[in-house]
């Protein structure tokens, strides 16, 4: 079966997905030419070279875990994570900070000696000024403060914040834009992340994958919207509860507890513990 055996809801909601979205992005970003043509340009790094891509990649820190968008190794064995985030409120700042460390966690083997610790690089790109400095890119790297200055530390670790909202007349700015639009393009700076998009917005393949990602992705936003209905709805049974052992230890009977509509279940409950 091709593109019918989906809704026509899902088929246009895949229909106006942009890179900067998840759903596209992970399909995306699977594709290793992209995410280097990416890293290239934003990064400045014209002769970077990816050799494996990993979407959705899961990460275990100590207490939580971590889901990397495209988790990129490069061929000197350097780590680069690539991360996309629309809505703002994010602490973006600490939130990349925590990613970094857990990432070189992740990979970086016991007993392995401080000077092999593995580079690690975060790209966050945002559809906002995240650190609402008015630069479309801007590299933040650890510093040692100096009687004459700041000065750069090699720590290993390289965080860049790109945005869509900044527009600068620049091969990066431009890439950047590309991740608003919602139509296949044919842009021959950037032919891998052209040919990609064509393939997801023009061929039944593509749209295809596209339109199955965005099932699944309602599917998991039922279950949790349902599970969280439910916490809810177990967290209003509490208050409840506690309630009417306030009332009972108050006074009020059995019966008038029930002409408040309180369940029998709910009262004789309260009954033991009051």
């Amino acid at each position: 079966m091709g593109l019918e055996q989906y809704a026509k809801s899902v088929r246009e909601t895949a229909d106006n997905l942009r890179i900067i979205d998840d759903a596209l992005f992970r399909l995306m970003a699977e594709k290793e030419g992209v995410c280097q043509e990416i890293l290239r340009t934003l990064l400045d790094m014209p002769s970077l070279n990816v050799v494996k891509v990993t979407a959705q990649s899961v990460v275990k820190s100590l207490h939580r875990e971590v889901t990397l968008d495209a988790l990129c190794v490069l061929e000197n064995g350097e780590y680069i994570n690539v991360e996309m985030q629309k809505g703002s409120g994010n602490d973006d700042v600490v939130r990349t900070r925590f990613h970094a460390a857990a990432l070189t966690s992740a990979y970086t083997p016991k007993g392995t000696d401080f000077a092999d610790v593995p580079q690690v690089t975060i790209l966050y790109i945002t559809e906002y000024d995240a650190l609402n400095n008015g630069q479309a890119v801007t590299h933040v790297k650890r510093c040692m403060k100096t009687k004459g200055g700041f000065i750069p530390v090699y720590d290993k670790e390289d965080i860049f914040f790109a945005n869509t909202e900044i527009k600068e007349d620049s091969d990066k700015s431009e890439l950047l834009q590309l991740f608003l639009r919602n139509k296949a393009f044919d842009d021959a700076k950037f032919p891998e992340i052209s040919k990609a998009v064509k393939y997801f917005k023009e061929t039944e393949g593509g749209r295809s994958e596209v339109c199955k990602t965005v099932e699944n992705y309602a599917k998991i936003y039922a279950e949790e919207a349902a599970a969280e209905s439910r916490r809810e709805g177990r967290k209003e049974g509490e208050n409840i509860l506690a309630d009417t052992v306030v009332r009972l230890r108050q006074g009020e009977t059995p019966e008038q507890l029930a002409a408040r509509g309180i369940g029998q279940s709910t009262i004789d409950l309260a009954m033991t513990i009051k």
